[in-house]
């Protein structure tokens, strides 16, 4: 048999032992310089070496080797540099060789293409290759034989910072090349954090108070929660560090002292107490939100003192009082916003997160009372007569995502909207605050998002939607002193049960009078013990079934106010009637008809019963 037909009978492979050496070889260098600093980066630099020695294809590009393991942007930025230099100053080296040997060659030397070395080329003939084509480069601990490349050209410094530039991905740094800290003068917290909270708080005691005086904790949390954004007691949502974890880098940094460890006390050192000053004077052309809400105008000063409204609950007016007649004129009366007692841990409790988000806001007229339904109103009260309070036409239902879970699930959703929509005020605001990033809520979301949309369709309640309570105050907030400019120019005027909100028919600028009930008639008239009549308890029978809003209950019950009458019409009919017979009934604005589903769904839970 011929040698050429023996040949052919094999499979012949051609592999490159080493399709990217000078890749490797960097990366090799740059392992062992890790090893001899015992960086935690060695690892992922061996990694990285192990996987494109595996890699059988080679690479034009130092980008392309981020599909291989230990790679990362850091790092493929560090060997294109190291590539780019390499090309430079061999495209260089062989423009001086060419132009050397121009004028003594000819023929094939003369015809050769400038073409830039390959990664297998070399510049010499010396047994190390790396070191003859890696010239940009010099580790720590290894001579430098290419000073004036390396002075030269400012990618040199590259393979010193490769270490500080991966850590950013990967961890802290490594212990040869870990930055040095800035002193404690050039940390600057940001504006309204827990550090600037702290120490502003810091400072504003030892103004107040001799030289060299301490805070506990509890003081300096309930002081400086006015200064800061965040809460020093409750975490984030899903996360476990408060404001006061700030505590620990202000320490670090010896700009606060901390003098025993239990029962601690905390002061400002000299460093503290100077950028302390710098936080402030540069505060005081920031306006706070207190400001910006209640008086138009930048803040003077961060410096809040600690202002709490008046907290106990002033008795309701006598029935007699009730019945004459209450008048309050523009300017008699202060619009107060209520806040139910339920909504806090306890009016003792010093550091409750809802109470001291009010206490940031200085300015903000409220006061905590027991609300029968629901979260939040507000109340004109006359200033010279403190019995006299009207109850504003608006109410604030507060839920979590998570409790508006549990309260479709237990029952509690609807009861609460159909006394929201009995209680007299004509504007029912549902204040729903994310919780966790919405999730493990109990309920899936889009069902959750399904009963808010019909909460705003069918029962015709706004619905406002915030991240945190820290916004839910500052709607607040901004809802108090929107009243108090709509109903500041008006004259009050109490009208029992009948609540006549009329005001924004205002006309020729003539003062404007609204019909309001007063405060303990709302307060009795939405107790949940008071007696129900039995159209009320029909109205909470028809809720429990599937498809029955408030305003469809409310439509038959208009039509037949008790289950008897009801009864007693559906016996007058025979199956097909009956199935039909509330099918035409209007309800709501728009006055749409019930429909033949829920007609038939209400027949049959009624019809089988004897009107006898």
């Amino acid at each position: 048999m011929p040698l050429s037909a023996i040949a052919m009978d094999k499979k012949v492979s051609c592999k490159r032992v080493r399709p990217n050496a000078r890749f490797e070889d960097w990366l090799l260098r740059l392992c062992a310089e890790a090893k001899a600093k015992k960086s935690h980066l060695e690892p992922m630099l061996k990694e990285a070496a192990e996987s494109l020695g595996k890699y059988p294809l080679p690479l034009k590009t130092a980008s392309e080797c981020i599909i291989l393991k230990g790679f990362n942007k850091k790092l493929c930025l560090y060997l294109e540099r190291c590539l780019t230099s390499f090309n430079e100053n061999n495209f260089s080296d062989y423009c001086e060789n060419r132009s050397s040997e121009e004028p003594s060659h000819s023929g094939r030397s003369s015809k050769r293409s400038p073409n830039l070395p390959s990664q297998h080329g070399t510049r010499s003939s010396s047994n190390s290759p790396v070191s003859e084509s890696f010239p940009i480069v010099s580790f720590p601990g290894q001579p430098d034989t290419n000073v004036s490349s390396r002075t030269s050209n400012p990618d040199s410094e590259v393979s010193e910072n490769l270490q500080e530039n991966v850590s950013s991905d990967s961890g802290a740094l490594s212990s040869g090349n870990k930055k040095k800290r800035g002193k404690a003068g050039t940390y600057k917290p940001a504006h309204r954090s827990g550090s600037y909270a702290i120490l502003v708080t810091l400072l504003e005691h030892s103004k107040q108070n001799p030289p060299n005086c301490s805070m506990i904790k509890e003081h300096l949390i309930e002081k400086a929660q006015i200064h800061c954004e965040e809460s020093f007691v409750r975490p984030k949502a899903g996360s476990m560090y408060t404001a006061w974890s700030n505590m620990s880098r202000l320490l670090t940094k010896g700009l606060v002292t901390k003098t025993r460890k239990k029962n601690a006390e905390y002061s400002l050192t000299s460093e503290g107490e100077k950028l302390a000053m710098e936080l402030l004077e540069a505060s005081k052309s920031i306006p706070t939100v207190n400001d910006i809400i209640f008086n138009d105008i930048p803040s003077t000063s961060s410096g809040i003192s600690n202002q709490v409204p008046n907290t106990t609950p002033k008795q309701g007016p006598s029935t007699t009082q009730q019945q004459c007649l209450i008048e309050m004129q523009p300017g008699d009366f202060d619009i107060i916003l209520l806040i139910d007692k339920n909504e806090t841990g306890g009016l003792k409790k010093r550091n409750d997160p809802t109470i001291m988000e009010f206490n940031k806001y200085p300015d903000l007229k409220h006061d905590y009372r027991s609300l029968k339904v629901g979260d939040f109103t507000w109340i004109a009260k006359h200033k010279n007569h403190p019995d006299q309070e009207l109850v504003l036409p608006y109410v604030v239902e507060r839920k979590r995502m998570d409790d508006l879970a549990a309260s479709i699930k237990d029952g509690r959703f609807h009861e609460q909207k159909f006394r929201l929509r009995r209680c007299g005020l004509k504007n029912v605001i549902y204040l729903v605050e994310k919780y966790d990033k919405n999730k493990g809520l109990g309920l899936p979301l889009p069902s959750l998002l399904q009963a808010l949309t019909n909460t705003r369709v069918q029962d015709g309640f706004k619905v406002r939607s915030t991240n945190s309570l820290n916004q839910s105050v500052r709607f607040l907030a901004m809802m108090t002193k929107r009243l108090t400019i709509r109903y500041g120019k008006m004259t009050l005027r109490n009208g029992g049960e009948d609540c006549d909100d009329t005001h924004d028919d205002m006309r020729f600028g003539a003062p404007q009078i609204v019909k309001l009930m007063t405060f303990e008639y709302f307060n009795k008239s939405s107790a949940k013990t008071k007696p129900l009549t039995v159209k009320d308890t029909f109205i909470k029978l028809l809720l429990q079934l599937k498809g029955v809003s408030v305003e469809k209950a409310l439509a038959i019950t208009n039509r037949y106010p008790t289950p008897h009458s009801l009864i007693v019409a559906y016996y007058k009919c025979d199956q097909q009637e009956g199935e039909l017979l509330l099918a035409s009934l209007k309800y709501g604005d728009q006055t749409r008809n019930i429909g033949p589903a829920l007609s038939k769904s209400v027949y049959h839970l009624f019809s089988t019963l004897n009107p006898k």
